[in-house]
Formats: C-alpha cells, sequence, structure tokens
C-alpha cells in the first residue's frame, strides 16, 4: 500500500504525522519505507537522524540516475521496530541544492521516460514493503502529479485549520482525481484521508466546534468512497474527523522529535492517541472506520496485531482479558498502554491468545476455563472470591488498581518465550513499578528484560538509572557502556547514557565525568542537554566558580525543554544562583516563575518563597516580604520549618511596625497552633519572650520563657533549654536575684554537654548574661 503525505502549506506537521505513523507501522510488525519526495525542502531524515546513519544516496540520485533505488534505501534502527527503512530526498551534503535544481523534469518524462520508470518503481516497492509512505513537496507543482495522482493508493490530506490550507488541499484532491483517471496504467480509484493538525480545541471552544462542523461538510464527499454508513448516526463524519484530528501541542512544536517513542497513546490529549488512530486506518486499509469512531481500543488494537498476524507470529495477542465489568476493560487498556498485545474477548479464542487474564468470573466459569487449564496456558484471575474452577489459576491482587494489576499480569508471565517486543512492554512496567516507589521491584523486572533479548537497549539504559537510585553503580556502569556499544553515538539513548555516566563519575572522577557530560551536549534531546548543564553548574559551584556555573543554568533555561517540572527546578536553581552572586532583581524573576510552575518540591517551593521575601525585604518592600513568607507558613512544612518563617516575619513586621506589633502578631499565632505541635510552640515561646524583655515587659517574659523551657525540655532539646534559661536569667535580674542565678547555674550546667559552634555561641550569650 502506497499514501502519500501532502499539505498544500508548509508547517502543519506533515513529516511530523507521516514520521510518527511510520513508527507505528512499524512497531506493529510491517515493512514500512518513507520517501522523502519533498526535493525543494528535504526533512524527513531529520527525525530519523539519531537512527540512521550518514545519508550518501537518495531519491535526486535515482532519478538522475546514478543509484538505483535499492542502494539509497536506509534501515532505520528504532527501538522495537525491525522493518523500517528511509529513502531519503538526496545526499547530505553542500552540493544537493544544485543537484536537486539540475533535474530537468520536462526532459525526464519527455526523453527518459519518468512516468514509466516510477510505475516500476512502485510496482517494486509494493513487492517490498507493506507501506510506502511518500513526503510530498507543498503547493500546486508539475511534478506534483506523481505524489498525488500516479503513486499513491490513499492521499493523506493534512490540513490545518484555515481556509487558504482547507480551499488548497481540497483542489488538489480535484486535481488528483482528475490526473489519476487520464494514467495510462491500471489504478483503481483513488482514497482519500484527511488530517487536521495544528487543532487547538481547549483554548477556542467555540470556534474550534464551529470549524469542525465546516469540516465535516468539506470533507464528507472525501470519506463517501470508503467511510461505512452508520444507521444509528446521521453525521458519522464527525466522529472520524475528532478521532482524526492532532491536537496542537506546544512540546511537539520544537525540532524534529517522534512522540510516539515517548508518549503513552492511550490518552486522549496526547498527539500518539490520535498517530495511532490514523495508522489504524492505513492498517486497515480505510475498511470499518465506523469502528474506529465507535470503538477506537478494539480497532487500533486489531490494527496493532494484523502486521504480526501476516508475518507469521504464532500468536495474535500476549493476553486475552476475559470479563464484561468495568475493571477488565480498564485492565485492558492499561495492559495495551504498557504495549502488551492485548484484547478483550471470548474464552474459545484459544488459538489466537498466549495467555489469560479472568477478571470478576461468576461463581460457575464457563467450560472454557477448564479447557485452557487443562493445556497448562497461564491463567490469572482477578476477584474478591476465586471460584473452587480457577483454584489452579494465578490469583492477582484483586484491591488493586487496573494499572497495578496490569504491571503483575507482565511480572508473571514468563519471558524466556516471549517475542521481541516485550522487552519494551517490561521496562514499561518497571518505569511503572519505579512510578510507585517500588525499586527494587523495577529493577528485578527490567532485568528480566535485559536477559531475554539480544540487544538489550531500552532495558540497559532503564536498568542503568535503576542500579544508579539502588546504590550499584558497577552495574549502571556495565549497562550504560553497553548501550555505547549498542546504539549509534548521535541517538538519544547514547546521549542519555553519557549523561547518566557522568553522574555516576561525578564524585570520583570529575575529569571523566565533564568528559561523559559533554558528549552528552553533542546529542539532540534538549531536556538531556538541560539536565547536563544543571549537573555541569553544580560540579562549577563546587569549584567556586559561580560565574560559569551561571552560564550553564542559563544555557539551559533558553533550551525550552517543555518539561515544566524540569524547567521550574532550572528556574529555582538559577534564582538561588543569582541571590548569592548579588543580581537581585534576575534572581527575583527567575524565583517567581519557578513558583509559577506549580511543580517545585515542598522544600524548594518553601526555599523560593522565603528567598523572594528576603529580595522583597532588601528592595524596601516588607509588604510583600510578608506575603511571600505568609504564603510559605501556610504550606504543610515541618513545625521547626514553619516556627523559623514565623520567626522571620515576625522580624520583619519588628522592623517595620515595632515591637508592639510584632509581639501582638506572634501571640496570635502561638494561641492558634495546633495543641501536638510542641515544637514549633516552643520555638516561638522563645522567641515571644525575647520581645517581651526588648519592651520591658519582664512578667510576660518570664511566663512564656517557663513554657518554653517545660516544651524543649519534653523534646530533649538541651540548645533550646540553654537558650530559654539565657532568656529567664535577664527576665529576673533585678526582680528575682535568687532565681536569675539559679537559672543561669542550670544553663551553665547543661551547656558543659553540648558541642559545635551553636554551643560556642551560646557560650558567649551566657557569659553576658552572667548575674554576677
Amino acid at each position: 500500500m502506497i499514501v502519500t503525505f501532502y499539505s498544500y502549506k508548509g508547517g502543519v506537521g506533515r513529516s511530523f504525522c507521516l514520521a510518527n505513523v511510520a513508527v507505528q507501522l512499524a512497531r506493529w510488525g510491517n515493512r514500512v519505507l518513507c520517501v522523502d519526495f519533498d526535493l525543494d525542502a528535504p526533512g524527513l531524515h531529520e527525525y530519523f537522524r539519531p537512527y540512521v546513519g550518514p545519508i550518501a544516496l537518495g531519491l535526486v540520485e535515482v532519478i538522475s540516475g546514478e543509484a538505483e533505488w535499492a542502494e539509497a534505501v536506509r534501515s532505520v534502527a528504532v527501538p522495537d521496530t525491525d522493518g523500517l527503512s528511509l529513502l531519503a530526498a538526496g545526499r547530505a551534503d553542500t552540493s544537493y541544492a544544485d543537484r536537486a535544481q539540475s533535474l530537468s523534469w520536462p526532459e525526464l518524462f519527455a526523453e527518459e521516460d519518468l512516468g514509466w520508470r516510477f510505475e516500476k518503481l512502485r510496482e517494486q516497492w509494493e513487492e517490498s514493503y507493506d507501506y510506502v509512505l511518500v513526503d510530498s513537496r507543498t503547493g500546486i507543482t508539475d511534478i506534483g502529479g506523481i505524489c498525488t495522482a500516479q503513486l499513491p493508493d490513499v492521499l493523506v490530506l493534512c490540513v490545518a485549520p484555515n481556509r487558504q490550507n482547507l480551499t488548497g488541499a481540497l483542489e488538489v484532491a480535484q486535481r488528483a482525481a482528475a490526473a489519476r483517471d487520464k494514467l495510462p496504467y491500471d489504478r483503481g480509484g483513488l482514497l482519500y484521508l484527511p488530517v487536521v493538525s495544528r487543532f487547538d480545541s481547549k483554548e477556542e471552544y467555540e470556534r474550534a466546534r464551529s470549524w469542525r462542523a465546516r469540516l465535516v461538510e468539506q470533507f464528507a464527499p472525501l470519506y463517501a468512497s470508503w467511510m461505512p454508513k452508520d444507521q444509528h448516526d446521521d453525521q458519522p463524519e464527525l466522529g472520524l474527523i475528532e478521532r482524526t484530528t492532532v491536537p496542537y501541542l506546544p512540546y511537539w512544536s520544537f525540532g524534529e522529535e517522534i512522540a510516539v517513542l515517548d508518549e503513552r497513546s492511550g490518552s486522549p490529549d496526547s498527539v500518539s492517541y490520535y498517530m495511532d488512530n490514523i495508522a489504524a486506518l492505513l492498517a486497515h486499509r480505510l475498511a470499518d472506520a465506523d469502528v474506529l469512531v465507535s470503538n477506537r481500543d478494539t480497532y487500533v488494537s486489531a490494527a496493532r496485531e494484523r502486521g504480526r498476524r501476516e508475518i507469521g507470529h504464532g500468536f495474535r495477542y500476549d493476553v486475552l482479558v476475559h470479563g464484561t465489568s468495568e475493571r477488565a476493560a480498564e485492565l485492558t487498556n492499561e495492559l495495551l498502554d504498557l504495549g502488551v498485545r492485548a484484547v478483550r474477548g471470548r474464552l474459545a479464542e484459544l488459538s489466537m491468545v498466549r495467555h489469560f487474564v479472568i477478571v470478576d468470573p461468576p461463581a460457575l466459569p464457563s467450560a472454557g476455563v477448564q479447557e485452557i487449564l487443562d493445556q497448562g496456558r497461564m491463567v490469572m484471575v482477578v476477584a474478591d472470591d476465586v471460584p473452587r474452577q480457577l483454584s489452579a489459576a494465578h490469583a492477582l491482587t484483586s484491591s488493586a488498581s487496573a494499572v497495578e494489576i496490569a504491571v503483575e499480569v507482565v511480572t508473571v508471565v514468563p519471558a524466556d518465550d516471549a517475542e521481541p517486543h516485550w522487552e519494551g512492554v517490561l521496562v514499561a512496567a518497571a518505569r511503572e513499578l519505579r512510578s510507585q516507589g517500588d525499586l527494587d521491584g523495577a529493577y528485578a523486572l527490567v532485568s528480566r528484560a535485559v536477559e531475554a533479548v539480544r540487544t538489550p537497549v531500552l532495558s540497559s539504559l532503564l536498568r542503568g538509572e535503576l542500579a544508579m537510585d539502588i546504590g550499584r553503580p558497577e552495574v549502571a556502569e556495565y549497562d550504560l557502556d553497553r548501550v555505547l556499544v549498542l546504539v549509534a553515538s548521535t541517538s538519544r539513548e547514547a546521549q542519555r547514557a553519557h549523561r547518566l555516566l557522568g553522574e555516576i563519575y561525578r564524585d570520583r572522577d570529575q575529569r571523566r565525568a565533564v568528559r561523559h557530560f559533554h558528549d552528552a551536549l553533542s546529542g539532540s534531546d534538549r531536556r538531556e542537554k538541560a539536565l547536563v548543564h544543571r549537573e555541569l553548574s553544580r560540579i562549577e559551584l563546587r569549584e567556586g566558580k559561580p560565574e560559569v556555573a551561571q552560564r550553564h543554568l542559563e544555557a539551559a533555561r533558553e533550551l525550552n525543554t517543555g518539561d515544566v517540572a524540569l524547567e521550574a527546578q532550572l528556574a529555582f536553581e538559577l534564582g538561588s544562583l543569582l541571590v548569592d552572586v548579588g543580581d537581585f532583581d534576575a534572581a527575583s524573576r527567575q524565583l517567581a516563575e519557578a513558583l509559577e510552575w506549580n511543580t517545585l518540591p515542598l522544600d524548594d517551593e518553601v526555599n523560593a518563597l522565603r528567598q523572594l521575601a528576603y529580595l522583597e525585604g532588601a528592595a524596601g518592600r516588607p509588604r510583600e516580604a510578608e506575603d511571600y513568607l505568609r504564603r510559605a507558613r501556610d504550606l504543610p512544612v515541618r513545625p521547626e520549618d514553619k516556627a523559623d518563617i514565623i520567626i522571620e516575619l515576625t522580624r520583619i513586621q519588628r522592623e517595620n511596625y515595632g515591637t508592639n506589633v510584632a509581639i501582638d502578631a506572634l501571640g496570635d499565632v502561638v494561641h492558634s497552633l495546633e495543641l501536638n505541635d510542641v515544637i514549633g510552640k516552643a520555638r516561638l515561646r522563645e522567641k515571644l519572650g525575647n520581645l517581651y524583655l526588648e519592651v520591658g515587659d519582664k512578667p510576660s517574659a518570664r511566663d512564656v520563657f517557663i513554657e518554653a523551657l517545660t516544651a524543649f525540655r519534653s523534646l530533649g532539646d538541651r540548645a533550646g533549654e540553654v537558650r530559654t534559661l539565657i532568656g529567664l536569667v535577664s527576665a529576673y535580674r533585678g526582680a528575682d536575684p535568687a532565681k536569675a542565678i539559679s537559672h543561669w547555674q542550670e544553663a551553665h550546667r547543661l551547656l558543659t554537654r553540648l558541642r559545635g559552634p551553636e554551643a560556642d555561641l551560646l557560650w558567649r550569650q551566657l557569659e553576658a548574661a552572667d548575674p554576677k
């Protein structure tokens, strides 16, 4: 099947769509050739650059007669694929533009019978590949008919939601149909698949709804030849448009990324969800499209299995989920998201399925259950009460969530007879365990993947990370070095391996760590580069080079990774560094931006708020400083940290509004604290006592110091006891000299047991408070 991806204008994501669909079709077991026919502005190869070597030949050389097409095809080593290939536009060097422009198309057609040559190419491509995806140039051109009329079985029209794109694409569809009818070759009718891209329905809901209605009207004639009529739906085209409209997500607008390699495709909020839908339509040859609308997961699952079935795999499915409950449907979806070839169906389909999961069975299960148990097949059951007939089945954790049960299924399934895709399944399940905090379980699971496949790239990379997490650097080093041997030096996997090796060597061989970090900077993944710059900034800070560290953090910020949590962390670290070097205005901007992302860990969020309070105070804006400290105070921090924040807030109030105002505010806070917040109350009462001393209210100071002393004693905080006793010495001086001396002596006795910088400071305070 030959499919041309066409767009009337550039910038609508045509090549992005083709590359993602190609990867999914190849992952599903199909042989896929990608052809870059955009000779004026080639770019398809950029999506596959990490997975393919230097390009010496391409379509330009094939057309000019310098090479045969098979010589110019390069294998693309995307993970989890076997049959993905690329025929680039041409040899990627400085002479490309001249060579492409030197092609005389009228002469090639008239004198060298180029049309017949493309017809022979078409036949050979169809014999060699399941799918040939052609990336056509934009606009209306003299040679456009090759891509839009002569070559394809299906013409994918990539359209952005504006009048110019829509009108131009529809005109090209009409031209292609007319040109198709005039071809001197035996050819069936051309099928059209409109794909709407860069569609933002979240921000402009009403306008999006209006445009959908317009697209239904315009695309209905294009769907007519293959879209089944649904007796219960008077507008089936609307559902199909919604399934094939690629949403606008800013993250994917930077660089040439393949979304389906990074995203889980089960969510309609992801680009990969729609790439799966488009790939499934092509895998089904546009047949039964109404099922995509009514039961999307089943349609995509069937497409995923079609390629594997056609190349002779023994089982169509890894797991059949049997059950009618909502939990069975959720489990099926979670298994699919992990990469398991799962289907929800009947137990009678024994020949298609390797393993079985029976969900919420009735008290008397069907006869098919006994049959699969007699065959020695792996049978798992999810039930609150397992029927006696299923006692020999492996019971899964019934109380767990659907995703947890899915991971458990992957853990239970033996890996020794698994197919190549199972490495990706084990890696996905291990990542899920890691996100749940089960590092040992994740390590054990991904180790099975390392042992089960010949070239364990993904599993070795993840095991290396997990080995670092659980304190096994020797395993991490071995696995990451192996990744560097298995993959191209420019690949994303190599870039990540270099970064992680840099982190391993950071504390024991800094020169070697820096070398790995710089190797990682040569990769293309912006997030990896940002992480490397952050690591290098930390090294420079330890070396006492804040200016160099600042440059690294600024470089990381400029990369715009799209990772919200990472961007917030980088802004926080850069802001903190700018505070240290005295650039207060820039520090305020960075710290404020870090807080806006709302993803900082709690300790960093509190730290950012306290630093902003300091900066506002230094700028003479006490009210703004108070606001930041109140925000920090209201966060769920540890009692001692909350006390420090309140004390800091009290200091600002004292400096700007006077000690009496600070006393009133702090007294209200002390009375409002929880009864079990002993440490917080002790610290704040100590501060309140010192404020009372400052205004000469010794009786009030004595009362709160005594309460604080009782609390510190219950906590076993000797330093707190000494500080409070010193306060009591001052509170009793002049009023009760005997008590002042007694408290001073008790403080002296306690202080003899303390060591360290705080003890030295307390000795000086105690000497200054000597009532004698």
